[in-house]
């Protein structure tokens, strides 16, 4: 690091990122882990807290550093740098964005803006998961007797189905063990999501559709009980919402449904199998006029590229139940399988979004492959509010095929209404 990029540092002020210490003390290793744990940055020591350079001895704060940082469980590989001002110099540490969770003395500390502090049982629950190091579904949840027989019975019988693996009654619950769906005389996390009606013991295990209309919602649905239950209720209500569209393809008229059904259901699968459950958040599925977004809770695992994924289960005991009962049809195909079917579709792109905390898969309608030049002259007309009769007036078509091309344009929330009853007029969304 030079003095220019020292001087930025200085000039952004302490941050989530950036620490300012005057001198170094012992106390310097629980910054080194706090930082170590959230996203990395610098110390900057030898700058004091209302970022004036007062200077340091570099020898004497990697001395302190050495000893101080021994106590950090993993080890945190820093590196040091000294930056000389004039008769002054500062010692940048810079911290690394740990792949395990850091602790001192068994406790585990995080960086919020410029502070420092202690996590909860719950946040260590959240980001040991989110990195991979430990798996939230695999420990024991509630008791043995909140298993519910018709679900258990209903999982046998869909493995036989989507496997062709036919276990004997009397050896479920040894399989259901050695699935570590049970671990003792409890339920697991994972069982406990596949064989209870979840939100009892895990709330925010539902989901929720929530329509969208003019960036307002209208009305929104919850869906409640095992997680391959919601999945398939969450499914059959998408696919009575969806739109049929007709389109001409060579000689044909044909019907494709609005999105790719199978790659909607392959993503609300993934949203359930992948999600991290430690964050106190539900599934959510908007439904826009334009297109359909599905999120949930938990960002990408460590070392999964969306370009080439593969397959890291943050929840891998609940991702085998579901491959199990054939929800999952193979591991790492998924996000494969979804940008396949969108192309066979040809209506529709899909984006994968990504967040330290959130992961969304939006589909979205290719509007333009719908639009003919009749269309598209319509769309130029519709700049300023007109009705149909003066849509079909200008572009020489009967007044019944000009409503038939405007419920297309508002079905793919191009167009929409503006008034009632006779005095309605259409006009181009902004």
């Amino acid at each position: 690091m030079d003095v220019n990029e020292l001087i930025t540092l200085i000039k952004e002020g302490e941050n989530e990122r950036i620490e300012f210490k005057a001198k170094a003390t012992k106390d310097i290793a629980k910054e080194i882990c706090a930082l170590a744990n959230a996203n990395g940055g610098y110390i900057l020591v030898g700058v004091n807290n209302e970022g004036k350079i007062v200077g340091c001895n570099p020898k004497t704060v990697l001395e302190v550093i050495s000893s101080s940082i021994q106590a950090i469980t993993p080890p945190v590989k820093i590196e040091t740098n000294t930056v000389v001002i004039g008769d002054k110099k500062v010692l940048v540490v810079e911290v690394p964005k740990s792949k395990t969770l850091c602790s001192i003395g068994g406790v585990a500390y995080i960086r919020i803006g410029s502070g420092i502090r202690p996590l909860s049982i719950q946040e260590i629950l959240m980001l040991s998961s989110e990195l991979g190091v430990l798996t939230w579904d695999e420990f024991p949840a509630v008791e043995l007797e909140e298993i519910e027989d018709e679900y258990v019975k209903w999982f046998f019988s869909a493995m036989e189905k989507a496997r062709g693996r036919k276990i004997d009654r009397k050896d479920w619950l040894i399989y259901l063990r050695s699935a570590k769906a049970i671990k003792g005389n409890k339920l697991t996390n994972a069982g406990v999501l596949f064989f209870t009606d979840a939100q009892e013991f895990i709330s925010h295990s539902r989901c929720r559709i929530v329509k969208i209309v003019n960036d307002e919602p209208v009305w929104s649905r919850e869906f409640i009980g095992p997680v391959w239950k919601i999945i398939d209720e969450v499914f059959a209500e998408l696919m009575s919402q969806f739109k049929t569209l007709e389109v001409i393809l060579g000689a044909k008229r044909v019907k494709l449904p609005e999105y790719p059904p199978r790659a909607v259901r392959e993503a609300l699968i993934n949203a359930f199998a992948h999600r991290n459950y430690a964050i106190p958040s539900d599934i959510r599925v908007f439904i826009y006029s334009d297109k359909l977004v599905i999120r949930n809770p938990g960002g990408l695992m460590p070392g999964v590229d969306l370009s080439d994924p593969e397959h890291v289960p943050r929840n891998p005991n609940l991702c085998q139940l579901f491959y199990d009962s054939g929800y999952i049809e193979k591991y790492g195909y998924g996000i494969r399988m979804i940008r396949e079917e969108c192309k066979r579709h040809g209506l529709v792109s899909v984006e994968f979004k990504v967040s330290p905390n959130r992961f969304e898969v939006v589909f979205k309608k290719r509007a333009e492959e719908l639009l003919d030049d009749v269309d598209k002259k319509i769309l130029e007309l519709l700049m300023t509010p007109k009705r149909s009769g003066e849509i079909a007036e200008v572009i020489g078509l009967s007044k019944p095929a000009v409503l038939e091309r405007l419920k297309k344009l508002e079905s793919l929330g191009l167009i929409r209404k503006v008034g009632r009853g006779a005095h309605v007029k259409y006009i181009t969304k902004a």
